[in-house]
């Protein structure tokens, strides 16, 4: 779906009558196009198998967002042969982007050896 049209079919949610008489306007300034990652790439094989390393016992996960960052696009039509991945640190009681917003130690050590991890495995796939 376009994004301009997924803007008028699923507006914000907002409550009918904001409380404290509050008046609430919204206003769209501008849209960005959906990105959507190369899942079959070495890029996201050799990071499945760093954060498989990083985490024993589990498989690395995939989140559509319904959002993208704009620079994904942009990147992409200036290096189309970039493998782009977006990761990002978080656990369930991370609170990301909210006032008290934290994450794990044990969490940020994993993410980094999976990062790590991933830098090697991905370099020796491109060895001729």
């Amino acid at each position: 779906m376009p994004p301009a049209a997924a803007t008028t079919r699923h507006p914000p949610p907002l409550p009918p009558r904001p409380p404290g008489g509050a008046r609430v306007r919204v206003e769209q300034v501008g849209q960005g196009q959906p990105f959507r990652a190369d899942m079959t790439s070495p890029a996201y094989t050799a990071m499945a198998d760093a954060m498989r390393d990083a985490y024993p016992g589990q498989e690395m996960q995939s989140s559509g967002m319904g959002g993208s960052i704009p620079l994904c696009n942009t990147l992409a039509g200036l290096y189309p042969e970039a493998e782009i991945l977006l990761i990002g640190l978080s656990e369930p009681e991370a609170q990301i982007h909210a006032v008290n917003e934290s994450v794990s130690p044990e969490e940020l050590e994993r993410m980094s050896v999976a990062e790590a991890l991933f830098l090697r495995n991905y370099a020796e796939s491109k060895k001729v």
